[in-house]
């Protein structure tokens, strides 16, 4: 991975890291709206805001550890766990795939260089192998 690619894409992820959660939040409730049901709503939270931070944030903050770090395993080790976890709550193989398309296809609307759209593409094939992996789809 180019370090300074790497790090110019991180820089737009952190600068956009709220607006583009909240647009992938509200497009995944859009599209699954049973999604809700398994938020635990708070108080003064609407379920587009709580699907942002405890699932599309923390997608955000992998995808930018990958980029900073250089380590793809991390999404092993991330979405592993999550599958783990996610399923019992009803989450399926087309939530989460969803959420990783909706994600990159978000990041693709801010300005980036080709090299930055083509290490986005890289990312998004990566993560879509491994959440494919972790629920056994082929």
């Amino acid at each position: 991975m180019d370090t300074l690619v790497a790090n110019r894409l991180v820089g737009q992820l952190t600068a956009q890291h709220k607006l583009i959660c909240q647009h992938v939040a509200a497009r995944l409730l859009r599209t699954y709206p049973e999604l809700a049901r398994s938020l635990r709503l708070e108080e003064n939270h609407t379920a587009s805001e709580r699907l942002s931070a405890v699932a599309v944030e923390r997608l955000g903050e992998l995808v930018r550890s990958v980029l900073l770090f250089d380590l793809p395993a991390l999404v092993d080790q991330e979405l592993s766990w999550a599958h783990g976890v996610l399923p019992r709550h009803g989450v399926t193989y087309q939530h989460q795939s969803a959420m990783v398309r909706f994600y990159f296809e978000e990041v693709r609307h801010l300005p980036l260089t080709p090299e930055e759209i083509e290490l986005t593409r890289e990312l998004e094939q990566h993560f879509q192998k491994v959440v494919s992996s972790v629920y056994r789809v082929n």
